[in-house]
Order: structure tokens, then sequence, then C-alpha cells
């Protein structure tokens, strides 16, 4: 996994994230952050599918970013 390829896809989970949290936040300001509540339920599943996304996209860069630097130069 070359540098770029993992800022571009950790980007884009953030992006995800951010919007998630937004939208958690609207569920509680109306008291609806709850788990008889499927929408509030579906958005901590998601959350927690792109947390685990997150680090797994880390673990594959760390190992391709130490076996890169392994290489000899030339």
């Amino acid at each position: 996994m070359r540098p770029e390829e993992y800022l571009l896809a950790s980007h884009a989970i953030h992006i995800e994230m951010g919007r998630l949290s937004e939208r958690l936040l609207e569920l509680a300001r109306f008291r609806c952050a709850e788990p008889s509540n499927q929408a509030f339920l579906n958005l901590m599943n998601r959350q927690a599918e792109l947390l685990e996304e997150l680090s797994d996209l880390h673990d594959r860069a760390a190992t391709s970013f130490r076996n890169s630097s392994r290489m000899p130069l030339g």
C-alpha cells in the first residue's frame, strides 16, 4: 500500500465518521439516541464498522510501510 492510498482511504473514513457524529448529535438533541431507535442502532453499527475498517487499513499500511523500508535502495 502506498502512502497516498492510505491517506485517501483513511480520509474517506474520517469524512463519513464526521457525518455520523453530526447525525448522532442530532439524535441526542432530540432525545432519540437510545437502543430502541433503529436509526441510532444503525449509526452505531456503522461507526463500529468504520473503526474496524480504519484499524485494518492501519495494519495493512504499517505492514506495507515496514516491508518497503527493508527494500534496498537503488
